[in-house]
């Protein structure tokens, strides 16, 4: 009977001197073979925009999202807002990266104010909209943009 030494080092066993396994890494102490780390990984997150354009007179909104760019969004919601000129001229109210947007309207006296809000979790964006119109103390407060988001 032959009985392990409890103290040798686990990189000298049966296994780890096979020369067919030497390319996993079984013994990092073997001089024949190669050993190479693995490669690392990269992460890579692609940011992605959402703009919201309105014409303040006529109040006409439209947006664009999952645009590359925030050039791209806003050029995107000025076009989707003019309607081929139709609705000009429209202007860029909110635009966000990696976020989702929404807008809520109210009353105060015979106009109506919108309130646009961005946030970075989806199911946030309108509740805050909302909050904000009521907090201004306007009356019949609603969404009148729901929720979109723009996300990698």
């Amino acid at each position: 009977d032959v009985k392990a030494d409890p103290t040798e080092e686990a990189t000298r066993g049966a296994l780890q001197n096979i020369s067919a396994l030497l390319g996993y890494g079984y013994n990092p102490n073997c001089s024949s073979g190669s050993r190479s780390a693995p490669p690392s990984k990269k992460i890579v997150y692609v940011s992605k925009y959402g703009a919201v354009a309105t014409n303040e007179k006529t109040g006409i909104s439209s947006g664009a999202l999952n645009k590359d760019s925030i050039e791209e969004a806003k050029h995107e919601a000025i076009k989707a807002c003019e309607q081929g000129g139709r609705n000009a001229p429209c202007k860029v109210a909110i635009w966000a990266g990696n976020a989702c947007l929404a807008a809520a309207t109210g009353k105060e006296g015979k106009k109506f104010r919108v309130f646009y809000t961005a946030r970075e979790k989806p199911g946030q964006a309108e509740p805050a909209a909302l909050k904000q119109c009521n907090k201004a103390g306007l009356k019949n407060c609603e969404i009148t943009i729901p929720e979109g988001c723009s996300f990698p």
